[in-house]
């Protein structure tokens, strides 16, 4: 069977080259020829200095000779002596001998003295000659095991098996990687054709998209999990092959374990605020659904009148916020690393960070639940603030957002609606059930009969579109000025979002029907001599045998007498 061609197992080693590389660079630590250190491990002057080889642990020195060296001296020119006997292969195993002596033993490995016991290396009940042959019996072995561990052999087949680990190693990934691809295209593929909803008999859990993201997530991380650990397996085994770093792969798997157990007892541990937490996060969410229940029936047309249907919903989401505020207050002493130094660090930063950088959000959050509480609009009503008039399409807790007639979307803070101005043209039709009334002005001369331009300002009104019939149109006469009189004409309507169009349509309507009745819109703006201008006055209050006055020319003479 065929799993890789040429093209994707150059892929397979452009993605793994990293660790190839580090593989490599461990082969080569391996057959480096450095010797083994001569690491002393903890040690102190009351327990000894150990001897080790090769990471075991043969004897301590406790004492030191007298006006010659110190233990951790004498401990240190030990081993040198017994790393130079087991690297030199012309010394036979055999010739480790002990030499008896009046009050002391040596230890011999060929001509060398290795060590010497004394009388004072002896505990009660102890001889210096049975304690130099037990160490001699511990030696033999060890130096035998150092040896064949750097023979040619063994660093051969240390190779061998490093080379066939690594081996399967890029198989194993390299088939891991083949598999993950292949399920990721049958998820995508499922996903396009809508076949991973989750369902419950007729109940939908997830949809296709939400399951495609949690299958993915779940092949990433399973993917991370098996890489992770095949070179927890692979790493510690190559370095166990070879002499120099088979303490580095022991000691991998100590700590590795170290740290799992370390987690274990910490999990084990938490489990009864684990619990506790759990508890508090149930009541939490009853208390939520009790609360959305009590605030619901408040809320219902027929049963209190001070709280109204659009409150349900912000009303909801603050008592959630407050009650999920409650719970973390409750919940934080049973969190991992709470009270430690680092816990209050990221306290007190966050608490700067908030004092410091959200005074204007917290204005504009407080101004949003005044404006909702204030039922100053709601969402689809048409308001002016300040100068922008246009529809409510948002309105939360920071921003109140208007679709003007012009289709512009303008955010506006809630701190500056609250301090503006709101002008809600929809408000009166849903709370009295009336209309709301669009008026524009028109100034004409005093010379035009105020009821005949009453009545066609009100033809033009009914006559335009949106324009509601009843209530009747209506015209007030706002200001008598110097010369001409100002008529406001009023008109309901129902349809406060048509308000451009409806003044458009009106003026056209009011210049047709004021040309067909032969009124001139014209703000006159003149000065009369009373004596030849006809009167002002319209022509149904005049006399009907009024002519207009002559003009009069007097003159006099120098001396003041008429000629």
């Amino acid at each position: 069977m065929k799993l890789l061609g040429n093209g994707q197992l150059g892929l397979v080693f452009r993605r793994w080259r990293v660790w190839l590389c580090a593989i490599a660079a461990l082969l080569l630590i391996g057959l480096s020829p450095v010797q083994a250190q001569g690491e002393i491990a903890p040690s102190n002057q009351i327990d000894g200095y150990p001897i080790m080889l090769d990471g075991q642990e043969l004897f301590r020195v406790k004492h030191g000779i007298p006006g010659a060296a110190s233990a951790e001296e004498r401990a240190k020119i030990i081993y040198g002596r017994l790393i130079k006997a087991a690297n030199d292969p012309d010394i036979a195993l055999d010739s480790i001998q002990v030499q008896p002596e009046a009050d002391s033993s040596a230890i011999k490995v060929g001509k060398t003295t290795l060590l010497t016991i004394r009388q004072t290396d002896l505990e009660p009940g102890q001889t210096h000659q049975a304690i130099a042959e037990h160490v001699t019996i511990l030696l033999k072995p060890a130096i035998a095991e150092y040896r064949q561990s750097r023979s040619a052999h063994q660093l051969i087949q240390g190779i061998i098996l490093a080379v066939l680990s690594t081996i399967a190693l890029v198989f194993f990934l390299a088939l891991l990687q083949r598999l993950l691809s292949k399920l990721l295209i049958r998820i995508r593929k499922a996903r396009r054709e809508d076949a991973l909803d989750l369902r419950i008999q007729n109940f939908q859990i997830l949809g296709s998209q939400a399951t495609s993201y949690l299958l993915t997530g779940f092949l990433q991380v399973a993917r991370l999990v098996l890489v992770l650990g095949s070179l927890y397996v692979y790493i510690p085994f190559l370095l166990s092959q070879f002499p120099t770093t088979k303490e580095i792969g022991r000691s991998i798997f100590h700590k590795t374990g170290s740290q799992i157990e370390q987690l274990t007892n910490g999990l084990l541990q938490y489990l009864p605020n684990l619990a506790i937490i759990v508890i508090i996060g149930l009541l939490t969410y009853y208390v939520i659904q009790f609360a959305k229940l009590v605030i619901t029936e408040l809320g219902r047309d027929d049963a209190y009148p001070w709280f109204y249907p659009e409150w349900i919903e912000p009303t909801n989401r603050l008592a959630t916020i407050l009650i999920i505020a409650v719970a973390c207050v409750i919940a934080g002493p049973y969190l991992p690393g709470f009270g430690s130094p680092a816990f209050q660090g990221i306290s007190l930063f966050l608490g700067a960070l908030l004092t410091l950088g959200s005074s204007s959000a917290i204005a504009n959050t407080i101004s949003g639940i005044i404006l909702i509480y204030t039922r100053a609009f709601r969402i689809g009503d048409m308001i002016r603030i300040g100068d922008i008039t246009g529809e409510v399409i948002e309105k939360s807790l920071f921003v109140t957002r208007l679709l003007t007639f012009k289709q512009e979307v303008i955010t506006i803070p809630n701190s500056s609606v609250l301090n503006s101005n709101v002008v809600n043209f929809s408000a009166i039709s849903r709370e009295k059930k009336s209309h709301l009334v669009l008026h524009t002005t028109v100034t004409l001369g005093y010379d035009l009969p105020w009821r005949q331009v009453h009545e066609v300002l009100i033809q033009a009104a009914k006559a335009t579109g949106h324009i509601l019939s009843h209530p009747t149109p209506f015209v007030l006469q706002t200001s008598l000025n110097d010369f001409h009189v100002s008529y406001e004409l009023n008109a309901f309507t129902a349809h406060p979002q048509f308000m451009p169009l409806i003044y458009s349509e009106l003026h056209q309507n009011i210049q047709d029907y004021c040309n067909q009745a032969g009124i001139e819109i014209l703000s006159p703006g003149f000065s009369a001599l009373r004596d030849g201008n006809h009167s002002t006055i319209p022509a149904d209050y005049l006399p009907e045998n009024y002519i207009s006055p002559m003009f009069q020319i007097h003159s006099s003479s120098p001396d003041g007498k008429k000629p």
